[in-house]
């Protein structure tokens, strides 16, 4: 179980990393969510929920001061979850939804050094602009990982309860939608 929630992190690592090398389109559920079917041994679901949460997350991108939900640990952990505990990919899509604000939490932090870059971009500092970009990139790249490895490795009852608590008609309308 430890070696299946480091992988998940790993997983949802490798995800993040993709903004730090051009965007490479690799953080998106259709990939990641197969990752996550081969590590616990069902790949089948990995693609059947991959492909369900890529048709959630397709239309996420950034328009003006717009924030798109976190697709990839929403992805990741939904897939994750639902593979592990036996749920429908109609279930997979109610937990992604429940994981769309992670990253508006993470990101709360990120205007700090933000402005640090500007300070040195206004300095002519080049190569403190490429230290914010990477300790950015790295902060989001740690902060996937714990969160989805601790969150896998320490969640599933908790889900399992969640699932029960969301009444039917719910989840059949994430389905459904």
């Amino acid at each position: 179980m430890l070696v299946q929630a480091i992988l998940i992190g790993l997983i949802a690592a490798f995800g993040k990393l993709d903004y730090q090398l051009g965007t490479l389109y690799a953080f998106r559920p259709i990939v990641l969510c197969p990752l996550v079917g081969i590590v616990l041994g069902d790949l089948q679901s990995g693609l059947a929920i991959g492909a369900s949460l890529e048709l959630l997350f397709m239309g996420s991108i950034s328009i003006g001061a717009y924030v798109p939900p976190d697709e990839c640990i929403g992805g990741v952990l939904a897939c994750a979850f639902a593979i592990q505990l036996g749920q429908s990919t109609e279930a997979a899509i109610a937990l992604a939804t429940l994981c769309l604000a992670i990253k508006n939490v993470v990101n709360a932090g990120m205007p700090l050094l933000v402005d640090r870059a500007d300070v040195f971009a206004s300095k002519g500092n080049l190569k403190g602009i490429y230290a914010m970009h990477w300790i950015i990139g790295l902060v989001i790249v740690v902060l996937a990982f714990i969160l989805c490895s601790v969150s896998f490795y320490l969640g599933a009852d908790a889900v399992q309860g969640l699932l029960d608590f969301i009444p039917s008609f719910v989840i059949d309308g994430c389905g459904v939608a």
